[in-house]
């Protein structure tokens, strides 16, 4: 029965090719992002599985017990490695030390590349494999450098690498010793570049590095690794660990280890894991996602199915004249809704595949494997046998004297309230997505409107690159180009924040500061909400005053104006609030404390003279050359830090249309049906009199009233969702407003009533004579 079904399936789609087509693109549009979450997912799976003996692998993590709090790290101490090589059931043990982001120096500019030290194990223990060069290296020659494929081609093209040298800055001089494969899977531990464990050990003599090799209070910057004989020693392993106990001064240390198997999902409670993949909590939203995409794909192709159930009610009613069951029916039906899920999936994925190449946010790499596989065929059988089911259910109802009789007499659905029902959930879904897509752009929009009059195009930053800056300061200050200088981490993207701790009377707080010139706020002609400016004669040994942002003063203390004048405990030193900043600065509206670091100066802000900027730029470099010749100078103007702000907006422009076009297609279909089961009646009308017009209205009317009902549940939805976001940016330029919900509902509403209307106008123009005849 099933091979029967399936060929009659595959017939009627090929007859009806346009319509099938229709239905396939509906369906792929919706099961995109479906088919780009479950990726993902896979990804997150997948993560750190191309390693051998990944059941043997264990990370060490640090448990920091201080007077407030208990804290597990994912790092550990350097010291912690060498006392567990003597452990007889471990095999291996690999150190990493993370540095971080430093500038190598091109010709092009700076590029900045993630650096580990390492050593010879890291290639024996983990499945990172080498293209070229030997692992030995490492331990043979500290200026050797290692670079992975990607990081290789971003330097130097297609040009060979090994053999080059190349220079960090504040590191040194390197030369390429070895290529390192691209993983074939993500992993928790990411490679750019590897130095050897013995060039960060010459690199803390020289003082550029700071001391960790010895140094057990160092735990948060390295990561020690261990392959044990078995994945049974894991529970002895953690017994030993306990022998590893270290006092520091202000807290203690406690040692425990975790399968390297168990790093991905992502565990919150663990510190210093940044690339450790998506928690639990990321995972099951994505899920519940996909079961939304899954529903919306299914009224699509449902709506666009039941617009030709009357071209199928003779085809129905013939089959089951010659002994067809209505089981036999809804198997074919089924079968043809699971077969167009499936075209639908085939289209999808190389749609999905130029999306994750070309857009670096959705770069991620997994496995092509059976696991995959299934799931996306099961992911489109569900979106297929949940899209199929009630119109196979309606339309196998059909009784053969009704159908062979008077087709238009036929009523899919018995009761109007189902019917309805449908109309109203399509809609809601629809309204939304578009209000929460609305508010996402107005966001864009507003933050983007801010910047513009807040930047003046005028400014040009400089990464200070960790100089002394006055000398520096004072000579691009007497630049005739130049207007004024102002050494702050504020205007400047990314902004440069720091993390301190608020205490005021009972509140602990974790608050983010920028360092700011005193001379900013008079400067760009900022006025202050209460309170007044850095005094002119600021101290730079200790700080005395700062200032804060209206989000921050709320937080801190509820009736905010009371703020200005108290004294907070910020860190370890007293301070006084003495103004209070308005919230909406560049786009700058969570919690945020100004203050007057000297020593945390990361950026010059240089406000030049109109219409010199290739001068001002080209002094400015020949300034900083002499300054500092052995590095580049990495300057840009303030407003070209924002020009993305546009593309995003674009990015939600192009996801309202493609929402639009998935809602058109769904609302088409049951526009089409409902005027077919009405062309009787306005045969009938047009008969007595009506006017095209008045037939258009008295079919357009009922489904605005629809309309209006599924805006009832789709608004709210939507409002929920937009406040989710707020809540999330934590901004107020989030807007629930009126206005944004009204255009994302009017959007919904006219492209529902002009689909309508495309129906409604065919059915006004019926001939009353060809529709009676029959009656």
């Amino acid at each position: 029965m099933i091979k029967n079904n399936l060929k009659i399936a595959i017939r009627i789609l090929w007859k009806n090719k346009l319509f099938s087509l229709v239905n396939i693109l509906s369906l792929s549009l919706s099961m995109a992002v479906g088919v780009v979450l479950f990726t993902g997912l896979k990804a997150n799976h997948d993560t750190d599985h191309f390693h051998p003996n990944l059941n043997q692998l264990v990370r060490i993590l640090t448990q920091e017990t201080n007077e407030v709090e208990q804290t597990k790290w994912a790092t550990a101490p350097l010291p912690l490695a060498p006392q567990m090589e003597s452990i007889s059931f471990i095999e291996k043990t690999v150190k990493v030390r993370l540095a971080g982001k430093h500038n190598l120096q091109t010709d092009g500019g700076d590029v900045p590349i993630d650096i580990k030290f390492s050593e010879p194990s890291f290639f024996d223990v983990f499945g990172f494999k080498l293209l070229s060069g030997n692992a030995q290296t490492l331990t043979d020659n500290p200026t050797s450098l290692f670079l992975t494929q990607k990081t290789a081609e971003k330097i130097f093209g297609n040009a060979n690498a090994l053999g080059q040298t190349v220079r960090f800055e504040k590191l040194g001089a390197y030369t390429v010793a070895g290529i390192i494969q691209d993983p074939p899977l993500e992993t928790h531990l990411p490679i750019e570049a590897m130095l050897s464990m013995n060039a960060a050990e010459v690199l803390e003599k020289k003082g550029a590095l700071s001391i960790s090799a010895q140094n057990w209070g160092d735990f948060k910057s390295a990561a020690i690794y261990a392959r044990l004989k078995s994945e049974e020693d894991l529970t002895q392993l953690n017994t030993t660990l306990q022998n590893y106990t270290r006092k520091l001064d202000k807290s203690s240390l406690q040692f425990l280890a975790q399968p390297i198997e168990a790093i991905t999902p992502r565990n919150n409670d663990i510190k210093n894991d940044r690339d450790a993949g998506t928690d639990w909590t990321g995972i099951k939203i994505q899920l519940f996602l996909i079961l939304a995409l899954t529903l919306l794909s299914a009224f699509n192709y449902i709506s666009l199915t039941l617009a030709r159930a009357f071209s199928r009610a003779r085809e129905v009613g013939i089959r089951k004249t010659i002994g067809a069951t209505r089981r036999q029916i809804i198997g074919q039906f089924l079968i043809e809704s699971t077969l167009v899920s499936l075209f639908a999936l085939m289209f999808t994925m190389p749609c999905v595949e130029i999306l994750t190449h070309y857009i670096p946010e959705m770069d991620v790499a997994f496995s092509y494997d059976i696991i995959l596989f299934l799931g996306l065929l099961t992911y489109a059988g569900i979106t297929g046998l949940v899209a199929g089911a009630l119109p196979s259910w309606l339309l196998s109802a059909f009784k053969p004297i009704q159908v062979l009789r008077k087709m238009k007499n036929i009523k899919l659905f018995q009761s109007i309230a189902v019917y309805k029902a449908l109309i109203v959930v399509q809609f809601s879904v629809t309204i939304m997505l578009m209000i929460v897509v609305v508010i996402l752009a107005d966001y864009e929009i507003k933050n983007h409107a801010i910047i513009n009059s807040t930047v003046s195009p005028n400014i040009l930053t400089l990464d200070l690159r960790g100089e002394k800056y006055g000398n520096l300061q004072n000579e691009i200050s007497q630049l005739s180009q130049v207007e004024t200088t102002l050494a702050t981490n504020w205007y400047y993207k990314p902004m440069k924040k720091g993390k301190s701790s608020v205490q005021f009377n009972d509140k602990i707080l974790e608050m983010y500061y920028v360092s700011i010139d005193p001379k900013t706020i008079e400067t760009e002609g900022i006025s202050l909400k209460s309170g007044q400016n850095f005094p002119k004669n600021m101290p730079q040994n200790t700080e005395q005053y700062v200032l804060v942002n209206e989000a921050a003063a709320k937080v801190i203390e509820s009736e905010s104006e009371t703020l200005v004048g108290q004294t907070l405990l910020l860190d370890s030193a007293y301070v006084q609030v003495i103004g209070i900043m308005p919230n909406e600065i560049i786009g700058e509206t969570a919690p945020l404390l100004y203050r007057y670091l000297p020593n945390e100066i990361a950026t010059l802000t240089i406000k030049i003279n109109p219409n010199t900027e290739l001068e001002a730029t080209k002094a400015i470099q020949s300034i900083w050359e002499n300054h500092f010749p052995e590095k580049t100078a990495n300057l840009q103007n303030l407003k070209d830090g924002y020009s993305s702000i546009g593309d995003r907006i674009g990015f939600f422009g192009g996801l309202a249309l493609i929402v639009m076009i998935i809602a058109g297609l769904g609302i088409l279909g049951i526009a089409s049906y409902s005027v077919e089961t009405r062309v009787k009646e306005l045969g009938i009308r047009k008969v007595l009199g009506a006017s095209n017009k008045e037939l258009v209205w008295i079919v357009t009317k009922s489904f605005g009233i629809l309309i209006l009902i599924a805006g009832l549940i789709g608004v709210p939805a939507g409002l929920f969702g937009g406040d989710l976001i707020r809540q999330d940016l934590g901004s107020s330029l989030v807007d629930l407003s009126f206005i944004n919900v009204s255009i994302g509902f009017g959007l919904v509403a006219i492209v529902g009533l002009l689909t309508v209307l495309s129906q409604t106008i065919r059915a006004a123009h019926v001939e009353p004579v060809k529709i009676l005849k029959a009656e």
